[in-house]
């Protein structure tokens, strides 16, 4: 089975350049790498979390008399579930033709460029290769001239012939219900990040509202959120919405009362309006605290202020 193992993290694509600093030519780091007498899995080798996918720059190289016969990729991302779910997964991923890697990593850095480079950063998914003897050691990979990891070697993980032979949950990024109601597992509440922010918040700005279809996504907003700069909430419920339930509350939304006055209460759950194609601008109501509304719409946002009775009626709806 042929899988891309590599994984480029672009935190800023072109958004800039960057000159590496140094010599023209950079050594290569010295001592040998830790060799392991037998493999376990890639749960214990790997660790917890995500890996630092630009550390095997800095590894000791592959030594001379080691001769790699199959090669262990650790790789962590998604994977949908058949109830329409979403987990996070790590998945460990063997393969025995190497001779293309090997070459790659046996090859030198690169003399570094005096010129400009991209500032996009980019790493290799962690991996380790075998010997015959079945000991394993993770090495380092060559730079190229901007001190990113050589072509070659990105090159011979993209294209390796792997299977999975383990897969490990970590954690849910999605549930089933969120999936069949069309609503993200996890969503800011933007009235809590807005009136957050410094300065006069948008209250001046005329209300809008798509006219319909919409859906409604309830969220649960914890403890360790409510009041930070921009509260996450998770998933309760949600779905579409009626037409003619959608206009009346559309109605009770638009209504609403001017600016909010002053206020200190964090919500713990809000709602979120949104049209499926997701144009349209949302609506944002807070169900307890201040119970504040936040039009959010192409044209600007706007705050108001609502009412329990309306927060009742949302809650209701579905």
């Amino acid at each position: 089975m042929r899988s891309a193992a590599v994984l480029v993290v672009a935190l800023a694509m072109l958004a800039g350049c960057a000159r590496p600093p140094g010599a023209s030519v950079a050594a290569p780091p010295t001592g040998a790498p830790e060799i392991h007498p037998a493999w376990t899995s890639c749960d214990q080798a790997a660790g917890p979390g995500w890996a630092d996918f630009a550390a095997p720059l800095g590894f000791p190289r592959l030594p001379a008399d080691f001769a790699p016969t199959a090669v262990v990729v650790c790789a962590t991302g998604p994977q949908p579930r058949a109830d329409g779910g979403e987990d996070m997964v790590r998945l460990e991923k063997h393969g025995s033709d190497v001779e293309a890697l090997t070459r790659a990593l046996r090859l030198p850095d690169l003399p570094r460029t005096a010129g400009a480079c991209t500032a996009d950063i980019v790493g290799v998914v962690w991996f380790a290769v075998f010997d015959a003897a079945g000991r394993w050691l993770r090495p380092g990979v060559a730079g190229d001239a901007c001190a990113k990891p050589r072509i070659e070697v990105r090159d011979a993980l993209e294209h390796l012939a792997l299977t999975t032979v383990h897969t490990t949950v970590l954690g849910e990024t999605k549930s089933s219900a969120a999936a069949s109601s069309g609503c993200e597992q996890r969503w800011a509440d933007m009235v809590g990040a807005v009136t957050a922010m410094p300065g006069d918040a948008p209250a001046d700005r005329p209300a809008g509202a798509p006219p319909g279809p919409m859906r409604l996504c309830l969220y649960r907003v914890p403890p360790s959120e409510q009041g930070s700069g921009k509260p996450g909430g998770d998933f309760e419920r949600g779905g579409p919405l009626p037409d003619q339930r959608w206009t009346a509350l559309r109605a009770e939304l638009l209504a609403a009362g001017d600016a909010p006055g002053p206020c200190t209460a964090h919500a713990s759950r809000f709602a979120l309006f949104r049209a499926p194609d997701g144009r349209g601008g949302e609506v944002y109501a807070e169900l307890d605290g201040c119970h504040r509304l936040l039009f959010d719409t192409p044209s600007g946002s706007a705050l108001r202020q609502g009412t329990a009775e309306l927060a009742a009626h949302i809650d209701q709806a579905l």
